[in-house]
Order: C-alpha cells, then structure tokens, then sequence
C-alpha cells in the first residue's frame, strides 16, 4: 500500500440512500463467512456469469428472508502470485445464520470453473463496524491487514478507537464509505494476532476521498504528534507482517 496516511494509520496501529447506522462501544458481535477461489485468467467471464445467476439469487433470498444482513461478491484488482482472483462474503448476527446460508449455497449445482480451482475458506467476527443501508449497487474492498504484538491488542484497540475510528465514522455517516469493520478470524488459519481493517466504498472517488480524510486529520497535528502517534502504532504492530488486499465489488447490499 502507499504511504497514504489511512495506510499509515491502519497499518500502524452499494450506492443507494441510505441511513447510516455507525458502530457503538458495545456493537453487538456480527459474523462473516468468506469464500475465495483462484480462478484462471480464460475462466474469468464463466465465473462471473455463474455466480450472477446462481450464487446472487440466493444471498438475495437469504437477505429477504432476515438470515443475512449483508453480502457481496468481488473480484480481485491488485493480484499477488497464487493468491485469490474472486470471492464472495456474506454476513449475519449469528454463527446459526451463518451455517444456514452456507448449507444452501453448497446445494447450488457447482460450476466445472470452481470445481477445481484452489479454493480458501475464512470464518470472521466484528464487534467494531459501522455500516449504512445499501444496495444491490457496486464497489471497492479494501482489506488492511495489520499483527498485533503479543500483549498489545488492547494498546492497538485502544490507540484505532482514538486515531481512526472517528474518521470512519464520518465516512459512513457522509456515505464515503458503505462500511467499515475490524475483523478477527471465528476459526484461526492464519496468524491469530491479525487484525482485518476492511472498507467498502461505493466507488475509486470515494478511497480517493478516504485517504484524503486521513492525510487532512494528520495535517491538523503538530510533527511531535504525529510522530508520537506513530511510534505508539507501531509499537503495538508487527509492521514487516502487514499486508493490503484490493478488490472490485461486482454486487454489493446491506441492510
């Protein structure tokens, strides 16, 4: 990631009206289930196409229904060698909502495309988001990985809810952004002191936007601050552990 000042922040330390509806302390804990796949270049249309007219159909249902509260489907910009070229994720108060729609995706009749395409399984919990109504519309992802040191999860929590978290608020509420989440992984694949710093936007205007919100709240800060800032991330962060995930958002919708 350049060295925007929302990357520096995060790493240190669906476009129809809607209201927003910003996190709480004490946000009740919402979950998410994502799916990737590492589909090949010539394979790419036929993806889409199926999950179009497959996939879409039954998140839409789910949603309808109250079992989701939010779902999309994306398709990797920035790609890294073997890593993921599309997913789709989808989000519910409870581990139970969760395990009902995955039960009823998997009886979609599969596609030959994903048959046997490497394939990643993610399960995710949030307690700190804040989302607006939105959808079915399009988008950008954003996915900001950030490690924690052993013993600073509260030092990082607590210098993110100073720092950045009310510049996100904002976001959400003037509809720069359609959500925002802190993400830890339900089930562990990967290192457990991760932290996922996830957006979407409704558009490339709106990241534009977005790090010019975080570069104009650190030009209100005095260079002692700043730096003060910083070292206080980056002593509670692994920063040669960060990484940054970028993706087109096909379809997106919240409630």
């Amino acid at each position: 990631m350049k060295n925007t000042a929302f990357g520096l922040l995060c790493a240190s330390l669906l476009l129809l009206p809607g209201s927003a509806a910003v996190a709480q302390d004490q946000a009740p804990t919402i979950h998410t289930f994502v799916a990737e796949w590492n589909i090949p270049r010539d394979q790419w249309g036929a993806y889409l196409d199926f999950n179009e007219k497959s996939i879409r159909p039954v998140l839409e249902r789910l949603s309808s229904d109250g079992t989701l509260i939010g779902w999309g489907n994306f398709a990797t910009v920035v790609h890294s060698a073997g890593g993921p070229t599309h997913g789709t994720w989808f989000t519910a108060n409870s581990v139970a909502e969760i395990e009902k729609a995955r039960l009823e995706l998997i009886q979609v009749a599969g596609s030959p495309v994903t048959a046997t395409a490497p394939h990643w399984d993610f399960l995710l919990r949030s307690d700190m988001y804040g989302t607006r109504s939105a959808g079915p519309t399009s988008g950008y992802l954003y996915v900001n990985t950030v490690r924690l040191r052993p013993g600073k999860g509260q030092d990082w929590e607590d210098l993110w809810n100073k720092y950045s978290k009310p510049i996100f608020e904002q976001l959400v509420s003037d509809g720069t952004l359609l959500a925002y989440l802190v993400d830890v992984e339900d089930v562990h694949t990967d290192n457990p002191y991760n932290r996922y710093v996830v957006t979407v936007s409704p558009s490339a205007d709106a990241e534009d936007k977005m790090n010019a919100a975080f570069e104009a709240a650190g030009a209100k800060r005095s260079e002692e601050e700043r730096r003060a800032i910083g070292d206080a991330f980056t002593a509670a962060t692994d920063r040669e552990a960060h990484r940054d995930y970028f993706a087109q958002v096909i379809s997106y919708w919240h409630k």
